[in-house]
């Protein structure tokens, strides 16, 4: 399947399934934020849930776009910008509610009456919803930087696993009065991670750029090729060349082989 990047963005591609179904997700967001903050200021925990049920529903369309888009080749310049965007507005909605519905309203003091510390009526303290503010920040600021420099990032595993260990977070934090903290050591741990995605991130483009530059001034750049291609027009070549030098080694010792045989019939 061709790479689609930002410059191929087409109106053709708007209404495709998988990116309605964005749309979709992205229409969760007002829907939950407003449950969750009538939860907030009405002290009523079933809007609480509520909320955490449109969160699995934006959550499982997630995954049935990904799988139309790959399984029937819908992917699409729209849709790379859309589904991240719809994902990150989902991600940073549901903690700042977390936050911001507890601990300045009245169900957190009421849910968390037990806790002394007015400090602790919060679900989600705020300096979590800082420390991802700031990591989707410094990765949308990421982004141009990598198209001028022609750098193609893809997701990585330990992007992913991050971004899965925030989510068992967030969920966990639904619960936050009953857990006792653990939700809040599992969302620590997954900033973590996705800190640590976002360096990789960042060194994966600082390399790209760097083979791309060389390219250029060497004059070995093709037209359209990403840091990516680069890459991996380099990986095939040292393999042929690995391959050719295998060829040549066992045609030199065939060649001994036989001249040793020859010696000893004479």
């Amino acid at each position: 399947m061709a790479y689609k990047g930002m410059t191929q963005l087409s109106t053709k591609d708007l209404w495709t399934i998988p990116n309605i179904i964005t749309y979709f997700r992205m229409l969760c967001v007002p829907a939950f934020v407003v449950l969750m903050a009538l939860g907030g200021v009405w002290s009523n925990i079933y809007y609480f849930y509520g909320a955490l049920g449109v969160f699995f529903v934006a959550s499982g369309s997630d995954l049935i776009d990904g799988y139309i888009a790959r399984k029937y080749n819908m992917c699409s310049g729209v849709g790379m910008i859309f589904d991240p965007l719809a994902d990150k507005l989902m991600h940073v909605s549901v903690l700042m509610c977390l936050a911001l519905c507890t601990g300045l309203t009245p169900l957190g003091r009421d849910t968390l009456a037990e806790y002394s510390d007015p400090n602790l009526h919060w679900y989600v303290h705020y300096a979590f919803v800082i420390a991802i503010l700031l990591k989707e920040l410094a990765l949308i600021s990421m982004a141009p930087i990598a198209m001028k420099k022609k750098a193609k990032v893809e997701a990585n595993m330990l992007g992913k696993v991050g971004s899965f260990t925030v989510s068992v977070g967030v969920i966990m934090a639904f619960f936050h009065p009953y857990v006792k903290f653990a939700d809040w050591g599992i969302l620590a741990w997954g900033i973590c991670i996705g800190w640590a995605s976002a360096l990789s991130y960042l060194k994966d483009v600082i390399v790209q750029a760097r083979l791309v530059s060389k390219a250029i001034k060497d004059g070995t750049y093709i037209e359209g090729e990403t840091g990516r291609d680069i890459q991996n027009r380099i990986a095939a070549e040292k393999a042929k060349q690995r391959e050719e030098e295998l060829i040549r080694e066992n045609e030199e010792a065939a060649a001994k082989a036989e001249a040793e045989k020859d010696k000893v019939e004479e």
